[in-house]
Order: structure tokens, then sequence, then C-alpha cells
């Protein structure tokens, strides 16, 4: 019931927001189709006493009168049940959608998707939860609600026929009669009752099975999805040995769920086959009796036996839909942990007065400010603590040391490192933050370059110069190519990209977090002194391997870790500011092609 709770709360906004007439449309017309569903049931089963009657009676003109009906009312079937399957399945994908854009906005939002895979908590594989989970839990959903709309409907469509049918039962005992009004209603109940207990309890494991099922099963998606991204770096390693090794070994947990679900369905079939193959003659010994008496018919005989069927299969709906319940419980379970772990982040990142956070707040001040800033894990262990710090307005600033401090410092600035304490103050100017390795997104190199927003600047006549200024003039006929372009191009292409969209955006503070170590020096340089002539204002705060960058940055900062694990920042004198002529870029042909074959072999076997 908690799980129920929750998962409305959820989703049943749907309901009440922009998309509602549609959603209460098709609900409407669920529930009117439910009711046609249920008249034509009870009109088969006044059929079945007709007919019978007239087989007793051996009447050939009511026979074929009762062939007709059925004919008719086979063709009603068809057309409800047609009708009917394509507004439930508008209503599943309605309401599927609506909840995947929520979670996905949820999601995608102010860096919230970089947070939640590196933070604590019960939340793996989020994109298997939005694809997967989402997908099983609404369609359940839905399938569930509409099938105990009809029961219910059925249920107390068939009790009163069942009672009306039933007749008194009389019963002797000691001398005693007594009668027993709808004896057949009675039966029915019990008869469920007790198979919707045994049901639940032999498949009481199911929900568990379902949802280990489904974690392993999202794990490997995950995994082999990795291995595709990674495609040729495994390729150039000679990895698919050990990628192989890998994906097998998910795959064993997966099988092993696998199994306990079968078992635990296989149990509860075994039962639910003997429940509803007896619910079929179970009636008709009963009433059995009363015919052989002469009380009623041969077709109040058939019609008893089925009116009771009906609802026994009204009341049988945990039973029959068990398995379904179980797999609805286990996907909603994991789509609200997704929404509650990133109603939690958003908590924390909300409260701009937070001890449990890095504060990152927009200032007019020309300069970017730490003020007795504490850096943590996400499980809150410190890496430094009491930083102050200043950087006005056009320094460069390079940042050495403590490579995962320095990174995690330049993802606090860029807001999306909240794990901490303090206040960082940042200018409200435009802000970028240039990656080890930039994101391609899917499409043309076009929209690669211009990601994530088009710039002022960007017809063909910009484009080409950027290209050709960072190296990359053997791209240029492929501007409009769609490819997986984060996988075509190498490590040191991926960071030349990155800096052609910097001289496009020209944001004026621009934080660069080792987004040159997949080019050689030679090329290093050129690209920084070709930063600082055409963003000749803009404040540079780099996180570098070496010392020397052949006075490149004006200030050079040392973050330094102690025996006891924590870090400490320092400043060093800077060398002597002078500013060489820009060292040339390759030439757009053969040397651009030798680095980026040198790129491979570095990404392939590493520095050595």
């Amino acid at each position: 019931m908690g799980t129920a709770r929750g998962f409305l709360r959820l989703a049943m906004p749907y309901w009440y927001g922009p998309e509602r007439w549609a959603a209460w449309l098709l609900s409407i017309a669920l529930v009117l189709l439910d009711l046609a569903q249920v008249v034509l049931a009870i009109r088969l089963n006044l059929w079945s006493a007709d007919l019978f009657d007239a087989l007793e009676r051996r009447s050939a003109e009511g026979s074929l009168r009762q062939i007709i009906i059925f004919a008719a009312l086979v063709l009603g079937m068809m057309v409800v049940n047609a009708i009917h399957l394509h507004i439930k399945r508008a209503l599943q994908l309605g309401w599927r959608e609506w909840l995947t854009k929520e979670l996905i906005g949820e999601w995608m939002h102010d860096g919230r998707q970089y947070r939640l895979s590196i933070a604590p908590g019960n939340h793996s594989n989020p994109d298997g939860r939005i694809a997967e989970d989402i997908r099983i839990a609404t369609e359940a959903a839905v399938d569930l609600a509409h099938s105990l709309i009809y029961c219910l409907l059925l249920l107390i469509s068939f009790l009163g026929i069942l009672w009306g049918l039933s007749g008194n039962l009389p019963i002797h005992i000691d001398g005693i009669t007594f009668d027993i009004p709808g004896h057949m209603v009675w039966l029915a109940f019990l008869y469920s009752g007790v198979g919707s207990a045994l049901a639940m309890f032999i498949g009481r494991k199911l929900v568990s099975a379902a949802d280990w099922r489904q974690t392993v099963e999202a794990d490997l998606r995950y995994a082999l999805g990795r291995s595709r991204e990674n495609a040729e770096a495994i390729a150039v390693a000679q990895g698919e040995r050990e990628e192989r090794g890998l994906l097998l070994r998910l795959f064993k947990p997966v099988a092993t769920a696998w199994h306990n679900q079968s078992t635990g369905l296989r149990q509860l079939i075994l039962f639910t086959s003997a429940y509803s193959t007896l619910a079929t003659i179970f009636p008709v010994l009963v009433s059995t009796p009363r015919y052989l008496l002469g009380e009623i018919t041969l077709g109040g005989l058939m019609q008893t036996a089925q009116a009771f069927q009906q609802a026994t299969a009204a009341l049988s709906w945990p039973v029959d839909n068990f398995p379904r319940l179980a797999e609805l419980q286990a996907s909603a379970e994991r789509v609200l942990e997704l929404d509650q772990s990133l109603s939690a982040a958003e908590a924390i990142r909300a409260n701009q007065h937070s001890d449990e956070r890095i504060v990152v707040a927009k200032t007019s001040d020309a300069a970017l400010g730490f003020r007795n800033v504490t850096i943590a894990e996400p499980d809150q262990r410190i890496i430094s603590a009491g930083l102050s710090l200043e950087i006005r307005r056009g320094e460069r600033v390079l940042l050495t040391g403590d490579q995962h401090a320095a990174a995690v410092l330049c993802k606090a600035v860029a807001g999306v490192w909240p794990w901490g304490r303090g206040r960082i103050e940042v200018p409200s100017q435009s802000l970028a933050l240039l990656p080890q390795r930039p994101y391609m997104p899917p499409g043309t190199l076009r929209h690669a370059l211009l990601y994530p927003v088009t710039p002022p600047q960007g017809g063909d006549t910009v484009l080409t110069d950027m290209l050709h200024r960072v190296g990359l003039d053997y791209l240029l006929p492929q501007l409009d190519t769609e490819a997986d372009w984060g996988q075509a191009l190498s490590p040191g292409d991926l960071q030349r990209i990155g800096f052609a969209r910097l001289l496009l955006h020209r944001p004026l503070w621009i934080l660069i977090d080792q987004a040159t170590d997949g080019l050689d020096e030679k090329s290093q340089l050129a690209l920084l002194h070709m930063l600082g002539e055409m963003l000749p204002e803009a404040t540079i705060l780099a996180v570098g391997h070496r010392s020397d960058q052949n006075g490149f940055f004006t200030r050079h900062l040392v973050l330094e870790r102690s025996e006891a694990g924590t870090v400490s920042l320092q400043e060093e004198p800077s060398p002597p500011a002078h500013e060489p002529s820009p060292a040339p870029m390759p030439p757009a042909s053969l040397s651009s092609r030798i680095g980026r074959l040198i790129d491979l072999m570095r990404a392939g076997f590493g520095e050595g």
C-alpha cells in the first residue's frame, strides 16, 4: 500500500495537468467499454440458458435463433474488445509519455544527472528506470485498473444472477431444518477467498524476485551500452577477451534471477491451473442434485455454472493478477526510489543556507571568490578544508598538484559538485567548463560544434575558420555528416572540438579541466595562446600536470595532499610573464592525421 500511495502521488497529476482532458476522456471511454463488456457477458449468460433449454426441448427453430444471437454477440465482442484495446494502449502511452517527461525533466536538470551518478543511494541505472520501469509500471497499472473495474462490474452483475438462480438450499441437522438462501453466492466467496489466500502465500516471494531480476537486467544493459560506447578503445587495447568475461559474469545473476522468478511462477501456475480448472466443474457438481430433482432445467444448470464461474473469476482477481501485481510493485518501487533520490538532491541544493552543501552564488563583482570552502566526497570524506581564494577578471591561473582535488574544485565552481561547505561567489557573466572529454551529441558535426546552444556567430564561414584554427581541417567536408562523433574522433580531436566551442561561444570565465592532455605539448601551447589571443578579456582557470606553460599563465596554484589525506592550497611565484609568438597549429592535412594517429595510440596504450 505504501508503494501504491507513493506511485499514485507521483503519477496521478497526469489527470490534473495540461493533458487532463485527454486523460479523462480516455479513462471514461475505458470504463464505458468495460461496462459494455460486462453487458455482453451477461447477455451471453442468458443466451447459455436459452440455448440449453432449446436443446432440451429439441427445438430446431429455437436452436437456430440462438445461433444467430450468438453470432451477433461474437461480433459485438470483437468490436468492443478491439476498440477497448486501442483506447487502453492510447492511455498507457499517454501516461508513460507524461511520466517520462516529468522524470527526465527532474533528472536532466542543473547537473543533477551527474551528481546522482556519483552520490550514494539506491538509484542505480536511472536510464533503465526511466526507459523500462516506467513502461512496466504504467502499462501494468492501466491493465490492472481496467481488469479490476471489469471484475467489480462483473461481480455486482453476476452475484445478483447467481443469487436468483441458487434458490434456497434446505439443510437438515439433527432433526432441525433450515434454508440457506443464495448458497452458490456463499460458495463463490468461500472458494475465491481460500484460493486468493493460498495464491498470495505461494507467490509471496515474487515481488523480491521481480525486483532483483529488473536490477540485474539493468546492470547488464548498462554494461553492454558502456562496451558499445568504448568499442574503439577496447579494440585498440585488444581487450575483447576481458570485456567478454565481464559481460558474461554480469549475465550469471540475470540467469539466477530468471530461475528464481521461474520457480515462484511455476509454483503459482501449478496452483492457479488447478484452481481455474476446478472452477469450471465445481458449480456443476454442486447444482447437479437440484437438476436431478427437477428443481432447475438443463439451461438453468448451465446458467448457474457459468454465473458461478464469472463470480469466482471476479473474486479471484488477486489470484489471476498476482504475477502482474508483483511486476508492478517492483517497477513502481524502482521509479519511486529514483524520484525520491532526485527530490532529496534538489532539497539539499535548494537550501541556500545549508551547512551540508557548497553554496554557489552569483555576484556582480568581476572576481571568482572562494570563501572558507570545504570540499568533500559524496560520502562526506573531506578532500580539502578552509579554501579561501580570489581570482580577478582577466587572470590566467594554472592549478597543478592533486588532480582529483583540482577537478572537483572546477566542478564545484560550475555548480555540479555540492558536497562540502562554504560559499563560492561566481561572476554573473558567462562561464564555461571544458572537461577532459567534451560531450558529442548525436547528429551532425555542425550540431556538435554549436552544442549546447547556437551562438550568434554560427555561420559556415565562422565554423570553417574555427575548425582551421584548432587544426581540424580534414573535418571541413563533414560539417553536415551525421555520425557518432564521440567514437569517430580521437581524444585529441575531441579536445580540439572543445576549444572550437569556446571560441564560438566566447565565455568570459573559462574552467579547463585537463582538457589538453590528449594533445602533444606543441599543440597544447598553440591552443592556449590562441585562446588568449581571441578571448583576451577571458579569465582562465586551468587544471594541468605541468607547471611550465611557456609564460601563458599569470598565477600558479598548487594543491598538495598531506599524509593525513587532505589537500591544501598554496600559491607559488609565477614565472616572468612573457608572450612569445604562439606555436603554429599543425597543418590541416598530413600533420593533423599523424597527430590523430598519436592520439589513438596514446588512448590505446597510455602515456608510457
